[in-house]
């Protein structure tokens, strides 16, 4: 299976948010939800 750059990127974006589950960081939360949100909606 290929991925799209968007598709890599949220994935990265989501295990470092995991990655910083002992000292969790809003702004990294919020950009893994952005990230999300815009690919449900079909923006690039």
């Amino acid at each position: 299976m290929k991925l799209t750059e968007q598709e890599k990127e949220l994935i990265e974006a989501i295990r470092n948010y995991l990655k910083s589950k002992h000292n969790p960081s809003i702004d990294l939360e919020f950009y893994a939800r952005m990230l999300f949100e815009k690919m449900m909606a079909g923006e690039k």
